[in-house]
């Protein structure tokens, strides 16, 4: 199926399932490496960060991204998932602003990824690989000076992973997810995380839990990378991080931040220490973090229907919904309602048993996606009191009514999507 160049974002997407989620099984990176050799190996000339981690990616990029364009520099974005558009996955930014690619520069990289792919032997490509292909032309036809690159699955066997020793290899955290395909431990989801390590520099997170951290020193030790972590004895937080934002100083340099959550000051502080073994004037990364902004992930609006607050956030897993659970317990609202709505990928009961205690009311959506979990199947997993609904603009309708000062949407990107485009 080949794309003609005024496509929209829709054909895009039609096209892009003629290829499965995972493609054939992976047991090395020889099928994408044979894609991008028959594409002339474009990301052999790119300079990357390459980000890897169970949760913290997306923001780390956006805060690398940023400041890096605050740097004056221009810069490839890779990331994964979208909340509008499948366009919003390849994006270059320059000191002006980040600009997703077109439909059209993405519709003919893809023709040209599509093309490749058919001289393979019959290899069973997958969406993420084709998609990655046609970022790596895209960031070579731009000339980026930097690309950061967030990781889709685990690292090793990822298909980014086939780019030479990156600029910085990051981990943003280790925890249980995908367990299906990058195993049941921490120390076996951290060896396949830390693969992307391969000498140079290696940033870790503050708080890795200690046997992943194992994983990760061996891997640096027997690759010769230089191990990074941030120093939590130099921050000093100004007052409470909270649902609108936070501000500290970390080794003398004043930070705000736009995004919410206090996890956001580890992710900061992680992309903070990747910046600066890159050069990057701490000046020029204060900017781009205050600039950064991510939608669907700890996003609020203020003036939502109803008076309320509404909080939109796409994680999905239980450290996730740990992290939501603090912002909203340690926030300044009260009466809060939370909408889930989740994917039947995704291990519900271990999300729901960490969110649902923090909540005064609870309502269960489905309807959203074709993958989604009925609502009731969500309710009985729960074992709370719980009221349901089958349409996101049902419930969103159903939200403004609501007592209390804020409304929660969450559980997965695919529902904080949904709800978000009835908001704007």
């Amino acid at each position: 199926m080949r794309l003609a160049l005024n496509c929209s974002c829709e054909d895009i997407e039609r096209s892009l399932g003629q290829y499965s989620h995972f493609g054939a099984p992976v047991k090395d990176l020889s099928r994408f490496s044979a894609l991008m050799h028959t594409l002339g190996d474009p990301q052999d000339d790119l300079r990357f960060v390459h980000i890897v981690g169970t949760n913290g990616k997306g923001s780390v990029a956006e805060f690398c991204t940023s400041a890096l364009a605050a740097a004056g520099y221009t810069v490839g974005r890779f990331t994964s998932p979208y909340v509008n558009s499948v366009c919003e996955r390849i994006a270059v930014a320059y000191p002006d602003g980040i600009y997703e690619i077109s439909c059209a520069d993405f519709a003919r990289h893809l023709n040209t990824a599509a093309e490749a792919a058919e001289k393979c032997g019959g290899m069973e490509f997958s969406q993420f690989e084709i998609i990655n292909a046609a970022a790596f032309l895209y960031f070579a036809e731009k000339h980026t000076d930097h690309v950061v690159l967030e990781a889709g699955i685990g690292g090793t066997l990822d298909s980014t992973n086939i780019i030479k020793p990156p600029e910085a290899a990051v981990i943003t955290s280790v925890g249980l997810d995908h367990t299906k395909i990058l195993g049941s431990t921490v120390e076996e989801i951290a060896r396949s995380k830390c693969g992307v390590i391969k000498g140079g520099n290696a940033v870790a997170a503050a708080g890795i839990p200690e046997p992943a951290m194992q994983v990760i020193r061996q891997r640096c030790a027997d690759t010769g990378a230089r191990l990074i972590i941030p120093d939590r004895s130099q921050l000093v937080l100004h007052g409470q991080p909270g649902l609108s934002g936070s501000a500290f100083c970390y080794k003398g340099q004043e930070y705000r931040l736009r995004m919410g959550g206090a996890y956001q000051t580890e992710n900061a502080l992680t992309a903070t220490e990747t910046l600066l073994c890159m050069g990057i004037p701490p000046a020029d990364i204060a900017i781009g973090l205050e600039r950064a902004q991510i939608p669907a992930r700890m996003e609020l609006f203020r003036n939502a229907p109803g008076r309320h607050a509404f909080l939109l956030d796409g994680g999905h897993n239980p450290q996730a919904a740990q992290a939501v659970r603090f912002a909203l317990e340690s926030s300044e609202y009260r009466g809060i309602t939370g909408f889930i709505g989740m994917m039947n990928t995704k291990d519900c009961k271990a999300f729901l048993r960490e969110i649902v205690p923090c909540l005064d009311r609870v309502v269960f959506v489905d309807g959203f996606s074709d993958g989604d979990v009925p609502a009731e199947e969500l309710k009985n997993l729960s074992g709370a009191e719980a009221e349901l609904f089958h349409d996101p603009k049902a419930a969103l309708e159903y939200a403004g009514s609501l007592p209390g000062e804020l409304v929660y949407f969450g559980g997965s990107f695919y529902f904080a999507a949904a709800i978000r485009k009835l908001l704007i």
